[in-house]
């Protein structure tokens, strides 16, 4: 829902977001739930947090950036395809990727969902996910 007000304009660029009590009431959800939803746009980087002052809708980047989730696929896509991460090889968990690209858990799996759907991994459970073979 935020993530939609964001895009149709209902938080314009600039402009301050509802505090974390506020959103909490019109949702009828906990605060720690907004909490993550306000995480999960600040790490799409849609929004800024400004000590003292609230959280503040990110203007409209110049040019065509990606989302960090896309951004995260990319790079693990050309660690695959250069062969540093060859065949059956293991990918980073879903923990040591927010590590390092100071992601939610949620950005990162989406992340890692792509790669599953381009069949470039796959996942076994309890293990991690793998390099699958690359297709001819």
């Amino acid at each position: 829902m935020l993530r939609g007000r964001i895009a149709d304009g209902t938080y314009s660029a600039g402009g301050r977001l509802p505090g974390e009590h506020e959103l909490s009431r019109e949702f009828a959800v906990a605060r720690g739930t907004v909490r993550h939803a306000l995480k999960v746009l600040q790490d799409e980087e849609l929004i800024t947090i400004v000590s003292g002052l609230g959280r503040f809708v990110q203007p409209a980047p110049a040019g065509n950036v990606r989302p960090m989730y896309e951004r995260i696929t990319a790079d693990l896509r050309a660690l695959i395809e250069n062969g540093s991460l060859p065949e059956g090889s293991v990918l980073p968990s879903e923990a040591r990727i927010c590590e390092r690209y100071r992601v939610t858990r949620f950005t990162a799996r989406r992340a890692l969902e792509l790669l599953e759907a381009a069949g470039l991994v796959e996942c076994v459970h309890g293990r991690g996910r793998f390099v699958l073979a690359r297709r001819p």
